[in-house]
């Protein structure tokens, strides 16, 4: 989870680099917790849905992850062709996993409900 608003949060701060060295800083920690982000999704799929479908499970979640990076590149051109800057395209590409941080910090507190339910 903490991955997640990582990568949310370095993404919001492409923007504020005026220096080179700051940009390949914030890039070195973005590919870091991105790289976190893909080892942890086997095991996060692997909770939520069990051992039978898990592997349908991160199918899926790589199909819904190819939508945003097929639609964001054109959609950031648009927003630099009328405002003259990517800047608001990089803070509107970290919102999305700060939120989904959020939701995921959710799934434990839903499990345990549903156990109690069950109990």
């Amino acid at each position: 989870v903490a991955s997640f608003f990582f990568i949310g949060l370095m993404s919001m701060m492409i923007p504020l680099c005026h220096v080179f060295g700051g940009l390949i800083a914030v890039c070195l920690f973005m590919g870091l917790f991105d790289g976190c982000f893909i080892c942890i999704m086997a095991p996060i799929a692997f909770e939520l849905v069990g051992a039978q479908d898990v592997s349908q499970a991160i199918g899926f979640l790589l199909g819904l992850m190819s939508i945003p990076m097929t639609v964001g590149p054109p959609i950031a051109g648009f927003l630099r062709d009328h405002l003259g800057t990517y800047d608001v395209a990089f803070y509107l590409a970290g919102v999305p996993p700060i939120i989904g941080g959020a939701i995921l910090c959710s799934i434990p507190w839903v499990h345990e409900r549903q156990k109690s339910k069950e109990r």
